[in-house]
């Protein structure tokens, strides 16, 4: 499987910087991520829309679910993994409710929305399905302008990932689309209780660190509570101080 650092072709090769900025973030367009600035419409949308048709039934994997027409998106993912290990790991759909709830914490806007429903009477994680967007192909970099934003999306993911323990970033759950917008799912395997961090780090994003360093623990229990335990928020924290110890040894 290939992981973020097979994935990250663009970061190995760059020189070791500190307080990446992505400038041409500022200008790039929202491509397919129609959710942001609307969020509440959408995660509204999420828990009551109908679903019509429902195509896959492995509660591992996403099911994908067709709306009634009229609604701000035509489909949804479903995923009803209940809290259990698995193949050795501990993995839940909650997680991917977390994964959403503190992107938007830090205003990443790379995770689509995803909420808490009830489908055929099972509880699950109901998420934006992404219009528009197609797999990142390893080997495969854009070109100019939009490689600067690119690379400074792959810095983003990486602190991200680090933050929440997510071990699984491969090229099977990232997207992008034509504007070269990253796009994040599959959040299963994240939030464990270690403190290690899964990825190197060569550079960071400054504004996505500046709001990383100012969550707070009353924070973090507001947004996440509800999805996964005390040890796991304790070990957000933990790994934050592990990411502040790692870019102090960063070249400046």
């Amino acid at each position: 499987m290939n992981r973020l650092r097979s994935v990250g072709f663009c970061l190995i090769c760059l020189p070791t910087l500190l307080g990446c900025q992505g400038q041409a973030a500022s200008t790039q367009g929202l491509g397919a991520k129609i959710w942001v600035g609307r969020y509440q419409e959408i995660e509204e949308h999420l828990r009551t829309a109908e679903c019509v048709s429902m195509y896959g039934s492995d509660p591992r994997k996403a099911v994908r679910c067709t709306l009634r027409p009229g609604g701000p998106f035509p489909r949804m993912a479903w995923r009803s993994l209940p809290p259990g290990i698995y193949k050795g790991f501990w993995e839940s759909y909650k997680t991917e409710i977390a994964a959403y709830e503190i992107d938007k914490l830090l205003k990443l806007d790379m995770v689509p929305p995803s909420v808490e429903r009830q489908l055929q009477g099972v509880e699950g994680a109901a998420q934006l399905w992404v219009d528009g967007a197609s797999g990142v192909k390893e080997g495969d970099p854009p070109g100019e302008p939009q490689r600067i934003y690119w690379e400074s999306q792959l810095v983003r993911t990486t602190m991200f990932d680090n933050l929440i323990g997510n071990r699984e970033r491969n090229l099977g759950n990232m997207l992008r689309d034509a504007e070269w917008n990253v796009i994040l799912l599959d959040h299963s395997r994240a939030f464990g209780v270690g403190p290690e961090l899964p990825h190197k780090m060569r550079r960071i994003d400054a504004a996505l660190w500046a709001r990383i360093e100012s969550l707070t623990r009353p924070q973090l229990d507001a947004a996440l509570r509800a999805w996964i335990g005390e040890p796991e928020i304790q070990a957000i924290v933990d790994r934050r101080d592990r990411m502040r110890n790692e870019i102090k040894s960063l070249p400046r």
